[in-house]
């Protein structure tokens, strides 16, 4: 049975795995938010495995800060979750272009990673 953790982080790959089929059907506001998803999923595993709370966006801000904050990860966690954010926003206003999307997939792979190693 697969737990919540394994859930969120299978589901963090996932959407990562999508970008690229998003990107080529001309879908970059998809694109676009599956890197948000990839990175929202990767959080949510992180916060899970501490008991805190996923559930918001704010919970999700709050718990990179928390790790950077009072764990002592670094800081470029909030860097990450920050480009994270940008490309969700971008679903609402304007996708970015395919090759802002391309480099954003290869930095929602180290956040990930990153998450994964805490």
């Amino acid at each position: 049975m697969t737990t919540v953790v394994e859930y969120h982080a299978e589901r963090s790959w996932h959407f990562l795995d999508l970008v690229d089929d998003e990107v080529e059907r001309g879908e970059l506001e998809e694109a676009s938010n599956k890197l948000w998803g990839a990175a929202a999923h990767a959080i949510k595993a992180v916060a899970e495995r501490r008991e805190w709370s996923h559930g918001s966006h704010r919970d999700l801000e709050e718990t990179v800060l928390r790790l950077v904050d009072d764990e002592g990860a670094t800081p470029d966690l909030y860097t990450y979750y920050a480009l994270a954010s940008w490309h969700h926003s971008r679903f609402y206003g304007g996708p970015p272009n395919a090759n802002q999307i391309r480099h954003g997939k290869g930095k929602m792979a180290e956040f990930i990673r990153m998450l994964e190693n805490l």
